[in-house]
């Protein structure tokens, strides 16, 4: 049985859901007890959704439909995660091994996804009874998708990879371009149309939905480079931009070249040599600075002279100090906050002496701690700015009053004592306050929480400078994205308000809803 262009879109969703589902469930919690993590999950839907719509549209829904196109979605996820991706994004990077893949992978999936396609099914059969749909009216419809989608993929390649980024994002990065926007065309299309108001709506809003998959799972540079991903001016200066243009050229031109069947073979030709031109050309290998994509906030203090030691068994009391004299410098780059480090991990280059006694320090610091070492709470990949902590916030310790440092960090450093190396890897926590605000001065703990730091009588380091010589923060870049973001969203807010109100149909006189 065929369906309608709309109700095909309807049941590929349907079916990617409940697959994904059996999947999760099944496969991996109930068969093998895995995560494979959130970029697996979301780009293994589309696929799903991917084969089936395009799959439906030619053979229709059935038992046997759904076992053709289950074999071949489970030869395309294998061959996927054989090749092009590794599992664990974004988080860490597993490349599977061949028992995964093909010895377990093939039956587990297989099953797996039949299973969600018969549930699909059941419950598409029980709420929609059969017609007689022909199957060229869908089969131009699933066409038009692909064709546009590969044109938008091209395009994007030339104009945001080439021209704006001049960076080869990899063969997976595409081939996971493709996949969201050949769903997000169809169903585009489907519900928005094929107008103009359509077209260029929805090319807004593909823009936006492959942003926000580069922002959160679709890493750069797979299958030959380790993964990165892009930061915020790469992403909204560059990437969206370049993705809306390319889906406002690319839609156009499919829709153009759909209305002159004829041209579809030399179209294909084209679009081929196109795209491996780009892939070789030798400005894909200009690669942006080392800390591509990054776009750090930078901040950075000082401070020296008389400060003060804490010693005794407890870090935090105040009350038990020896005075210190010395400076400290510190250099910060703050990457973001997506809560993994293989997107982001922040940088620091910290360097304190001081004289405690008889005794000469020197204190550097220049790996960032990404997590804590035991997951007690966040260190927000290494550094974070204006953020409450201690307290009663659960960040860090609640015998130190809450206070809300310009400068947060927490990394790891080599603490020497009169020349001497006596910790290479120490956890050190850094605080940088101004003004009125709790505690102020910079505050330096080296292994206060362990208690570890051998070589010391009190097991750990914890120095304060009472006075911020210089102080240096992101102000204007802070502001400037919140003032981006605010007309962002009240943007939106308009668009889709007009949108609604104008819809055909609905501006009657009385009624404006």
């Amino acid at each position: 049985m065929f369906l309608l262009a709309k109700d095909t879109v309807k049941f590929s969703i349907l079916v990617g859901f409940s697959a994904i589902f059996i999947d999760a469930v099944i496969a991996h919690g109930l068969f093998w007890d895995n995560d494979p993590y959130w970029t697996y999950w979301v780009t293994k839907t589309f696929l799903i959704t991917t084969v089936f719509l395009f799959g439906t549209a030619f053979l229709g829904i059935g038992i046997l439909p759904g076992l053709i196109l289950t074999a071949a979605h489970t030869a395309i996820l294998e061959i996927y995660y054989q090749w092009l991706a590794p599992v664990g994004l974004p988080q860490e990077p597993e490349w599977l091994d061949f028992n995964h893949l093909w010895v377990t992978g093939v039956p587990a999936h297989f099953l797996a996804i039949l299973a969600g396609y018969l549930l699909a099914l059941w419950l598409w059969r029980r709420n929609h009874p059969a017609q007689q749909i022909e199957r060229a009216e869908t089969r131009y419809f699933a066409i038009y998708g692909l064709l546009a989608t590969a044109l938008i993929v091209v395009v994007d390649g030339v104009l945001t990879q080439m021209v704006l980024l001049r960076d080869f994002p990899g063969i997976t990065f595409f081939v996971q371009h493709i996949l969201i926007g050949f769903v997000f065309v169809c169903a585009w299309t489907a519900y928005a149309g094929v107008g103009r108001i359509g077209w260029i709506v929805g090319s807004l809003m593909l823009a936006l939905v492959w942003t926000a998959y580069n922002m959160y799972l679709g890493p750069r540079g797979l299958p030959l480079r380790p993964p990165t991903y892009s930061g915020y001016e790469d992403l909204w200066w560059r990437s969206f931009p370049g993705a809306f243009v390319s889906a406002l050229v690319g839609w156009w031109l499919g829709g153009y070249l759909m209305k002159r069947r004829r041209n579809l073979e030399w179209t294909g030709v084209a679009m081929t040599l196109l795209f491996l031109a780009v892939a070789f050309d030798p400005a894909f290998g200009q690669t942006l600075p080392v800390e591509k994509g990054t776009n750090a906030l930078l901040a950075g203090a000082r401070a020296s002279g008389e400060g003060m030691r804490v010693v005794g068994p407890d870090p935090t009391n105040m009350k038990s100090t020896q005075p210190i004299n010395g400076e400290i410098s510190i250099e910060t780059s703050e990457m973001g906050n997506r809560w993994s480090h293989v997107q982001n991990t922040d940088g620091m280059r910290v360097r304190a002496t001081f004289t405690s006694g008889d005794a000469q320090y020197e204190i550097t610091v220049d790996k960032p701690m990404p997590r804590h070492p035991l997951g007690q709470y966040t260190t927000w990949s290494g550094v974070v700015y204006d953020h409450e902590m201690h307290g009663d916030t659960g960040i860090g310790t609640g015998k130190l009053p809450k206070m809300k440092p310009e400068i947060a960090l927490w990394g790891w450093g080599t603490v020497k004592r009169d020349g001497q190396v006596i910790a290479a890897m120490a956890p050190v926590h850094i605080m940088v306050s101004s003004g009125e605000r709790p505690m102020p001065g910079v505050m330096l703990e080296v292994d206060t929480e362990d208690k570890a730091l051998a070589a010391e009588p009190d097991g750990y380091l914890h120095v304060m400078w009472p006075k911020v010589d210089e102080l240096r923060m992101p102000t204007a870049q802070t502001r400037t994205r919140m003032i981006v973001g605010w007309i962002a969203m009240v943007g939106v807010v308009g668009l889709f308000g007009w949108l609604a109100y104008s819809a055909p149909g609905w501006r009657r006189k009385g009624v404006d809803a």
